[in-house]
């Protein structure tokens, strides 16, 4: 009788130990496929917040054209400037910032002896930064030719994704 007791005291904690591991396994593999979300999640995030620093940055004082009917338009002239200044580099706390030409483009980085007729203007320039994003503005500037007039042009502007330093 006592035999038969201790049995089943010993088919009751198998069982136990064997619910125990079970669930162990199943909650290791609900975390693992919970935590690898995670990852996607957060990279979405960052460069969802590239995104927007990008959009903040292309209307800002620095970067706006100063004429009213073009309100999300960057002056290409100040823009050149800015890149010239070099106490702007931990101004948006960025490690890549870069204003590109889509169309009409030139050749190689703009400085004042190439300008109009280049590609891009590097604002802000390291060797390590991440995944840049992008979103397209209109460049306009001076054209001083034919008694003056404002010429505007499709660009983008480029910051890094990972670069994104935390305050």
């Amino acid at each position: 009788m006592d035999k038969k007791g201790q049995m089943k005291i010993q088919q009751m904690a198998f069982v136990l130990v064997a619910m125990m591991v079970f669930f162990a396994m199943v909650a290791l593999v609900y975390f693992s496929i919970r935590m690898s979300g995670l990852e996607s999640s957060a990279v979405s995030l960052e460069e969802e917040k590239a995104k927007e620093l990008v959009k903040k940055i292309s209307s800002s004082a620095e970067f706006a054209f100063g004429v009213t009917d073009c309100p999300n338009c960057i002056d290409l002239d100040k823009v050149l400037i800015l890149s010239e200044r070099k106490s702007y580099e931990g101004f948006w706390q960025l490690d890549y910032l870069e204003v590109e030409r889509i169309y009409p483009y030139g050749e190689g980085i703009c400085d004042r002896t190439n300008y109009p007729d280049c590609k891009s203007i590097k604002i802000i320039d390291s060797e390590n930064y991440g995944s840049a994003v992008s979103a397209f503005v209109s460049l306009c500037r001076w054209e001083s030719s034919k008694d003056g007039y404002f010429k505007c042009e499709v660009g983008r502007i480029i910051a890094s994704g990972e670069g994104l330093r935390n305050e």
